[in-house]
């Protein structure tokens, strides 16, 4: 007797007074009750496994009613999973008040509990466990410790990361997996051949495959709970990277390299686009004329120098809003026309010079009888009028030579009259904003029948040469 209570004693219990006969307690299973005594021994459980014992509690005494008034239950590794009653006091019906005590162990080695059942004319039962050698967890053929983080590491969004786990029977009897919760979220799920909770014969394995699949950036948690072992999980989702667009390339389209011609611009792409995108491109203008900064002519359709374009999925060429290619005017200025495509990161040039050349003519219009005020120079009665609208991408005209004709297509005297330009086209263009654009009026006094003056041409001279007008007639 002093050993037994001495080994009580080391246990973290005491010896209990027998229970009344009016008050017993069984152990329930599979409908057969068995006596419980002053101590129940759950026996060994695997660490991480739990055990669950249904109580049941009986009155057999003369008292109409009689109540379950106390209740307790101390000790680590044990808890109450399920009571016939929601609360206390609860009347013992003749069937008995059925309760279910789990026991738990995290660690091997002994346990010890106490369950008390009322405290006058109660029942106290010493409860006696063994944590046993349980499943090791293994990551990567390493141990993982109980409460150890399974990290993994930064996952794009939309992509997902796998990590197999082991639980390895490396004892020497065969274990049942123990029940694994579900996860908590979205980002983190659980698959593979544990979670069917097989018995897994020593040396043996079931795998336990953890996934994380974030979907959205930032920081993520969970709690894998094989029975009584817990491991934080943890992960962070990243933005996917934008997705790589095939470099462009833009093709110009300009028949004549010179001023006042239209073109077209295009863009293609290297191979043909994972998702649908949209780029632009713009145009910029180096004049090679001295003195000038720009030729507002220069431009797009739209009187920008930017064109956007898209690309839908699966196409290898742009799309502008006008089609598949956008116009551009080359302006009346000498110059280099830079086009540049931007396309997500990558970006592509193509340029084109626009060389000097002759003074270009827009319109010609003559007239007859053309008054004037007296004021002006060389007013007279009878006058003849010419208005040549043209352009000069050198800004460099200079002598301006006058051929009038008769109805014979005979020069009219004088001849070719030269005039010297160079000062008023200097003049002019040194306060023009519009490029090489220029509108000259030119008044002539006739001397006789102003009839008799059919037509005229015009000749032009700038630093590339000299052009001439066709016969423009009155």
């Amino acid at each position: 007797m002093i050993r037994l209570l001495g080994w009580l004693m080391l246990a973290g219990c005491f010896l209990a007074p027998p229970a009344s006969a009016q008050l017993s307690l069984y152990t329930v299973q599979g409908g057969v009750q068995t006596p419980v005594g002053s101590i129940y021994d759950f026996g060994p459980v695997s660490v991480g496994s739990a055990s669950d014992v249904v109580f049941r509690l009986e009155y057999t005494g003369s008292a109409t009613t009689y109540y379950l008034t106390y209740f307790s239950l101390a000790g680590t590794g044990f808890s109450v999973l399920q009571t016939d009653w929601t609360e206390l006091p609860a009347a013992v019906p003749a069937a008995g008040l059925n309760f279910t005590v789990q026991f738990q162990p995290s660690v091997q080695g002994s346990y010890g509990g106490n369950l008390q059942l009322n405290q006058t004319d109660g029942i106290s039962v010493i409860l006696l466990a063994t944590g046993a050698p349980g499943f090791t967890v293994l990551l990567n053929n390493q141990v993982l410790a109980a409460g150890q983080t399974i990290g993994f590491g930064n996952v794009q969004v939309g992509s997902t990361e796998t990590l197999k786990l082991l639980l390895s029977n490396q004892t020497a009897a065969a274990l049942t997996v123990p029940a694994i919760s579900p996860l908590s979220g979205t980002a983190f799920s659980l698959a593979g051949a544990a979670l069917s909770g097989p018995a897994v014969p020593p040396g043996a394995s079931a795998e336990l495959d953890v996934t994380f699949a974030p979907g959205a950036p930032g920081q993520q948690q969970a709690t894998l709970t094989i029975g009584a072992l817990s491991f934080p999980l943890e992960g962070a989702g990243i933005a996917a990277p934008p997705p790589v667009l095939p470099q462009p390339s833009i093709q110009v389209n300009l028949p004549t390299a010179a001023s006042a011609q239209q073109g077209t611009v295009s863009v293609s792409l290297a191979a043909a686009a994972p998702v649908s995108a949209s780029g632009t491109v713009t145009l910029a203008f180096q004049p090679s004329v001295a003195e000038v900064d720009d030729d507002p002519s220069i431009a797009f359709s739209d009187g920008t120098l930017s064109a956007n374009f898209s690309v839908a999925q699966g196409a290898s060429s742009a799309q502008f809003s006008g089609g598949s290619t956008a116009s551009f005017g080359t302006g009346t200025t000498a110059g280099t026309l830079t086009f540049t495509v931007m396309l997500g990161s990558n970006t592509a040039q193509a340029s084109v010079v626009i060389p000097s050349g002759v003074i270009g003519i827009d319109a010609a219009v003559a007239a007859r009888n053309v008054g004037c005020l007296p004021s002006e120079l060389y007013c007279t009665a009878v006058n003849v009028q010419l208005q040549v609208n043209g352009w000069d991408n050198t800004r460099s005209a200079s002598q301006l030579v006058f051929q009038f004709f008769d109805q014979s297509g005979n020069t009219i005297a004088p001849g070719n009259i030269t005039v010297d330009a160079t000062s008023a086209f200097q003049q002019y263009f040194a306060g023009a904003d519009l490029g090489g654009v220029f509108g000259l009026s030119a008044l002539f006094p006739v001397t006789g029948n102003a009839d008799d003056v059919v037509a005229v041409q015009v000749q032009f001279t700038n630093s590339a040469g000299t052009s001439q007008t066709a016969r423009i007639t009155f």
